[in-house]
């Protein structure tokens, strides 16, 4: 038996109907469906995208002119700065690798994901998301600006570093005597350590080992100048990468870590460790970092740590005997040095010249910038402040002449020792109980 309902059941045929519930929010493009108040949702979306980050310009304008100023810069260092280091860094400490380079890793694979994601909008003319896209970069760039700015980018601006010093006087005959001195250590020491391969002394110590020793050797600094917590340093697993970019470690205190290139020939790891750990002390000027470095090395008991000590500067030292034009005693002296150096010395120039040469160049480049940014007008020339030695010869007025010692008729030579041979004429004295001079 057949039903008849007596009429016809009409159905909706309307668009709106016949989409579901999710797509009824939605239009149609020839790209597919859209949210109705996709544009709204945009325009809202930059708005406060730009808003945050016209806030986060605001500390950045603050904090870069207030760190000018040498008091500010020196309270600011010794207090916010070190406090910062002292809490984040013990929280990174127990992580067993470096944060940094998680963080580096990460960027790049976020890097690569935001490039596919520019080259489909690009492909899509989708150019109000691209705009979304730079705004948000840019609060992420001024959020990292600000903790920056924060954490480390007063130190370059406070006051010179304390150091020992001694032999600002010193006569040609004293300095001489130094430099004797500490050769016949370096010798000495350079014969006692087994070494690889490559002619290179192999380290006693594992970075872990190391870490605590160095920390142990910049606990003897007792200057409130200087920062109280010390971190330990750490390997980079990557260490290929800034082989390739000629950097033998790095400093980030943002996250209160100092990280060592450990593909470096090992004597350089030693003297970078010490390097970038001056770094974590409070001390950001590279000049600074590196005489700060010197002095814990030469001075230490550790005969390996004298050792790396010696090997990064100790032909600055023997350089304090071209002051006085004597070339015959630099060469004399420069003959006796161990053979052993020599070759340790030879793999090392081997080592960092076998690196790719656009990629140093790069790295160079944006380094330079980076420190003429921060105070440094030489840039990568700051590494070498404190090796900086000169020789004046005054012009008599009357004559132009160079003016002569009265009692001797010699002419008289106005020297200046560089802040590293005045930490070694230090060291010196102290090793010897000679007089301050």
């Amino acid at each position: 038996m057949g039903y008849n309902c007596g009429m016809v059941c009409a159905r909706p045929t309307h668009a709106k109907l016949l989409r579901s519930p999710k797509l009824r929010a939605r239009l149609y493009t020839p790209h597919g469906y859209r949210p109705e108040n996709a544009k709204p949702q945009l325009r809202l979306t930059a708005f406060v995208l730009a808003a945050v980050f016209c806030a986060l310009c605001i500390p950045v304008s603050i904090m870069l002119e207030l760190r000018e100023n040498p008091t500010v810069a020196e309270w600011w260092t010794s207090h916010i700065q070190a406090g910062w280091e002292k809490v984040v860094g013990t929280l990174t400490d127990w992580v067993p690798f470096s944060v940094l380079e998680l963080f580096i890793v990460s960027g790049i694979v976020a890097g690569v994901y935001l490039f596919v994601r520019l080259f489909v909008n690009l492909c899509n003319a989708r150019f109000k998301r691209i705009g979304v896209g730079v705004l948000a970069l840019s609060v992420v760039a001024a959020y990292l600006t600000n903790l920056y700015l924060l954490s480390m980018g007063f130190g370059y601006y406070r006051a010179a570093m304390p150091i020992p010093q001694a032999g600002k006087d010193y006569t040609e005959a004293q300095a001489r005597a130094a430099v004797e001195y500490f050769l016949k250590d370096y010798n000495e020491l350079a014969d006692s350590f087994e070494r690889d391969k490559n002619g290179c002394v192999i380290c006693p110590y594992s970075i872990k080992e190391l870490a605590e020793l160095l920390i142990d050797e910049y606990a003897r600094l007792d200057d409130d100048y200087f920062a109280e917590y010390t971190p330990r340093i750490k390997p980079v697993i990557n260490s290929w990468f800034l082989s390739d970019t000629l950097t033998t470690g790095v400093t980030f205190l943002p996250f209160g870590e100092a990280t060592v290139n450990v593909d470096a020939p090992p004597t350089t790891v030693t003297v970078t460790a010490a390097h970038e750990l001056a770094h974590a002390k409070g001390v950001q000027r590279e000049g600074d970092a590196n005489l700060l470095a010197r002095y814990i090395l030469l001075s230490s008991d550790n005969g390996y740590l004298r050792y790396c000590g010696y090997y990064s500067s100790f032909y600055n030292l023997l350089g304090t005997l071209l002051l006085f034009d004597n070339y015959e005693a630099y060469n004399e002296l420069g003959a006796t040095m161990s053979k052993l150096v020599s070759a340790e010395r030879e793999y090392a120039v081997e080592y960092w010249n076998s690196q790719p040469d656009i990629v140093g160049q790069l790295a160079e480049f944006f380094n330079n910038l980076y420190l003429q940014s921060n105070g440094a007008p030489n840039g990568t020339g700051s590494y070498d402040d404190a090796d900086q030695s000169d020789v004046v010869i005054p012009i008599d007025p009357d004559t132009g002449e160079p003016e002569k010692d009265p009692d001797t008729g010699e002419i008289i030579r106005e020297v200046y020792y560089s802040q590293v041979q005045m930490v070694y004429f230090w060291i010196y004295e102290r090793d010897n109980n000679v007089g301050a001079v």
